[in-house]
């Protein structure tokens, strides 16, 4: 279940951009991931754990009108389980991006509950996140690339 790894990838309406790598950009699109959309998200990040290479991931889904559906939130839950050793090994944080307030506050609620193997933070914005990301790659003693520096300050 190993996807080839190029940037810019628009399958689905998801934009997986490795430009940045280690600094994963993921975004998605405005309307809900079908069913095969949200296998190819899966399938994409598995990707990524399996390299076995230490990297964090900014994703954004400001774009989201809805809630996916809970047979959706079901099958990550499953996939979690799966991969949810090694992507702790090796995922070292998710900075998720929620144009909403609430919805921030209630990701935060449902992570305490129902913890993921990797820390993940909401915020509004990639400039909102910044400051994190960067801590984060600090305690990974990886540098912040150009390419990274990009993405931080090239996005809003």
């Amino acid at each position: 279940m190993t996807a080839v790894a190029s940037p810019g990838v628009h399958q689905f309406g998801l934009i997986f951009d490795e430009a940045a790598w280690p600094l994963l950009y993921v975004r998605f699109p405005s309307r809900p991931l079908s069913d095969e959309g949200m296998e190819y998200f899966i399938e994409r990040y598995t990707a990524a754990v399996e390299r076995r290479t230490p990297f964090a991931t900014i994703l954004d889904s400001r774009g989201l009108t809805t809630a996916m559906p809970a047979h959706q939130r079901k099958r990550l839950t499953e996939w979690f389980e799966v991969t949810g050793e090694l992507a702790s090994e090796v995922h070292f944080g998710i900075a998720v991006l929620i144009g909403s307030a609430v919805v921030r506050g209630a990701l935060k609620a449902v992570t305490w509950v129902a913890p993921i193997p990797v820390p993940v933070n909401a915020f509004g914005s990639i400039a909102d996140s910044e400051q994190w990301v960067r801590e984060i790659f600090a305690e990974q003693c990886i540098p912040v690339t150009p390419a990274m520096e990009l993405l931080l300050n090239g996005r809003s």
